[in-house]
């Protein structure tokens, strides 16, 4: 048998290229790589190194969750520390050259990504006949490619206001594994080529053993060591059914288009029932080993990330080592605990220091530390009933059942109001939060979702988004307003990639 190339030295490669280099990797290594695509494990193999790519600190892994993209959402107050590397994005500097190079990773390793995925389904296809749960790779390929194409899309795409700006260009959506340039194309054709390729994910998925309950998200179906497949050990940390058809509500809100994305949530909801679950407040009130502070029973997809807790740890200074003046980290200290804590969890009429998400920000370590922990990316002592060293694995969501839930709600404003304020009370139930009461205007609903999504979203890099698509004010931690605007919406693509696709780069409004 030839030599096997490891996916994960080629992005460890790719770590130092330049952003669009990542092109350059087709013609490098082929006879190699058409060997690892055809046994069962080089695939596992290769597909994991997608995942590898994804869930690294410059992607999920942190910029695109808990770090710069939750900046951008105004979740943390820099303005004592101007000197952090991450001030200039409060303001939503795109030319301070921290931010730039920062958003120049992001465009390369998720277009790395791409490529991965296209070498997956160049290569493997030919091979399918002899790779064991070809399905579920291929399935889990598809939805990752459709991912990070939606990311791209959402961080350096144009706002849609109406219909009409999805004539819009965006980003290219690349399906083939070469290194010729492409040009950009329209809003309209990125989301339906997402659409196709999340369609062609679920058709792959449809027999996903995560949808039996006797395997749910965490079951391991290998039954042998010598022939242990990846794909078939803990679903729910993958690309997943579920995980894909949630993808597909959150397409269709891109595309305007919120009556089908209210068929795919109920779907959702009904469908995984018996896997997924809002959070079980007694689960975090009882503030014990048995907590499951990162909601992990709610997420439809995530990526494990085998160093999140020595990333969170470092990040948020909650092992020590980290002071007030950190130019790359967030300090939890008592002003920003008590920003949150008056100007979004308990800000009224719907706030409440009740609120069970409150208990995210420990005070534990800080005679220790001197910040509070961040619980829902901190490392716990391990439950009864899991392995050691985590109390829950160490995952970064994809997509969780409260954004479906959100999903819900926003698709039937206007539409049925008191359908839309029990699917936002459904969430707040469980938060350990009173209902909200009706009937409420359509404006006033709409404040209301954008109110609770704020609580909910922090840490996962969702927040951003969902005010750049409403093209909503955003209300920061300390009590401003800042008034929604394009150009703070839209980051720019690298000037590389226009001279790269050979198109004149557009001025900003």
């Amino acid at each position: 048998m030839k030599k096997i190339i490891s996916i994960l030295s080629v992005a460890t490669l790719m770590l130092c290229s330049s952003c669009n280099d990542w092109l350059n990797v087709t013609p490098q290594g082929q006879v190699e790589a058409e060997d690892l695509y055809e046994t069962t494990k080089g695939c596992n193999s290769a597909v994991g190194g997608v995942y590898y790519t994804l869930s690294g600190s410059n992607l999920f892994g942190q910029t695109l969750s808990y770090g710069l993209i939750d900046v951008l959402a105004q979740y943390w107050d820099l303005s004592t520390n101007t000197n952090h590397s991450y001030y200039p994005a409060t303001t939503y500097d795109y030319t301070d050259q921290n931010v730039v190079g920062a958003f120049q990773n992001v465009w390369s390793q998720l277009y790395y990504a791409i490529a991965q995925c296209n070498a997956f389904i160049h290569y493997s296809e030919p091979n399918q006949a002899s790779i064991d749960n070809y399905n579920l790779l291929l399935g889990e390929v598809y939805g990752l490619r459709a991912l990070a194409h939606m990311e791209l899309f959402e961080i350096y795409g144009p706002v849609i206001h109406t219909t009409a700006d999805l004539q819009k260009k965006a980003i290219a959506y690349r399906t083939a594994y070469n290194n010729v340039s492409q040009q950009f194309d329209t809003a309209e054709t990125v989301l339906q080529k997402a659409s196709e390729d999340l369609d062609r994910a679920l058709e792959l998925l449809a027999d996903d053993p995560i949808r039996d309950p006797e395997v749910g998200r965490e079951g391991d179906l290998n039954t042998s060591v010598i022939d242990y497949q990846d794909v078939l050990n803990f679903r729910g940390a993958r690309m997943n059914y579920f995980c894909a058809l949630g993808l597909k509500a959150r397409l269709e809100m891109l595309r305007k288009n919120p009556t089908e994305a209210y068929k795919l949530a109920t779907r959702i909801i009904e469908e995984s029932k018996e896997i997924l679950s809002l959070t079980n407040t007694n689960n975090i009130a009882n503030n014990n080993a048995s907590s499951i502070w990162n909601y992990s029973t709610e997420m439809l997809g995530s990526f494990y990330t085998n160093d999140l807790y020595t990333m969170t740890d470092t990040y948020f200074g909650m092992g020590g080592g980290m002071s007030q003046a950190s130019i790359s980290g967030i300090f939890i200290n008592d002003t920003k605990y008590n920003n949150l804590v008056n100007n979004v969890y308990g800000r009224q009429p719907d706030g409440s220091g009740q609120d069970i998400r409150l208990l995210w920000f420990s005070a534990d370590n800080m005679q220790e530390t001197g910040c509070y922990d961040f619980m829902k990316v901190k490392e716990a002592e391990a439950r009864a009933n899991m392995p050691q060293p985590y109390a829950y694995f160490p995952e970064i969501p994809i997509m969780r059942l409260s954004e479906v839930y959100y999903i819900a709600c926003e698709a039937q404003i206007g539409v049925n109001n008191t359908l839309a304020l029990q699917y936002l009370n459904d969430v707040r139930s469980t938060r350990r939060l009173d209902p909200i009461e009706g009937p409420l205007e359509d404006s006033d609903l709409l404040e209301y979702l954008v109110r609770e999504a704020r609580k909910d979203f922090i840490g996962d890099g969702r927040m951003f988004f969902m005010y750049k698509r409403l093209f909503y004010n955003i209300y920061t931690s300390t009590g401003r307003t800042i008034n929604a605007n394009d150009n703070m919406f839209v980051v720019p693509i690298p000037d590389d990639e226009y001279e790269f696709a050979g198109i004149d780069k557009p001025t900003q409004n």
